[in-house]
């Protein structure tokens, strides 16, 4: 405990420092080494041993992350298609030591997560489209998608712990409950408004466009989603027989592990957040 403690200090402060760099491509290049991170670990945890597809799987993911938020200056399409094509010959040159499962979790790795790490860059760069949200209400969307899932995931834990009887998922995830996913949901609800406020009252140079009811409605969806992001991570674990996928957080496990609620979350906030913009408009 006293591990998993320290270690989740550190990710608040590392999260907190990139966070104060939202504008700066460093923010960007976080999210991509965070992609690549995971596509070293859930490679590995399928156990796929061909080390040059595992190699140029790792570098693309960390690639397309970034890639992504500058798509009109980077030539992402080309390189998506060269990645394919290198995929296809490396899975035919060496059918017999890769299976399709390997295959299919280094597609989903190398494509799926990146992308879904880029949306924190998207979102940074909502007021570019939508001329009533400026740039401090874009800062406080960051924290309040990878927060509100965080918060989630910690306290549905600590809720679990102290309540839980009523298993939610016994075979992908035993040890969640239902009373812990409440507890989640409605302690990352009165964080999130809290912060809301706080940023409001000090660091907003005017009231936020987006009403606060908006937040009230979006801040219960996110945590939902950030449950389905979790499980979806904990399927592939359960499927290949390991606790972690890997050991670089100390008494969390992986980057994965950690992160994994925010895979969902971030390209659904983009979503609802853009939808919310076209009716505005």
């Amino acid at each position: 405990m006293k591990k998993r403690v320290i270690s989740g200090a550190v990710i608040a402060i590392v999260l907190i420092a990139v966070w104060t760099q939202i504008f700066n491509p460093i923010f960007d290049i976080f999210f991509g080494i965070l992609a690549a991170a995971a596509c070293y670990e859930i490679t590995k945890a399928v156990g796929l041993k061909n080390k040059e597809m595992q190699a140029v799987a790792i570098i693309f993911s960390g690639v397309l992350a970034v890639g992504v938020i500058y798509a009109s200056k980077f030539p992402i399409s080309l390189l998506c298609i060269i990645y394919v094509i290198f995929l296809v010959i490396m899975t035919v040159i060496h059918n017999s030591e890769v299976t399709f499962e390997q295959v299919a979790a280094t597609v989903y790795a190398s494509f799926i997560i990146p992308i879904a790490f880029s949306f924190a860059g998207l979102i940074a760069d909502l007021y570019k489209a939508y001329d009533f949200i400026d740039k401090r209400e874009c800062v406080f969307f960051i924290w309040f998608a990878i927060a509100g899932s965080l918060f989630t995931d910690v306290f549905a834990q600590l809720t679990g712990m102290a309540f839980g009887k009523h298993k939610m998922t016994p075979v992908l995830s035993p040890k969640k409950t239902w009373e812990g996913s409440i507890g989640g949901v409605l302690c990352a609800l009165i964080l999130n408004l809290l912060w809301l406020f706080i940023f409001i009252k000090f660091f907003a140079d005017k009231p936020f466009a987006i009403p606060v009811w908006f937040y009230i409605l979006m801040s219960p969806i996110i945590s939902v989603i950030s449950m389905f992001g979790d499980l979806m991570a904990s399927f592939i674990k359960r499927n290949y027989g390991i606790k972690d996928y890997s050991n670089l957080i100390p008494g969390h496990g992986g980057i994965m592990d950690r992160f994994d609620s925010v895979i969902l979350v971030m390209p659904a906030f983009y979503v609802m957040m853009s939808i919310y913009g076209l009716v505005v408009s």
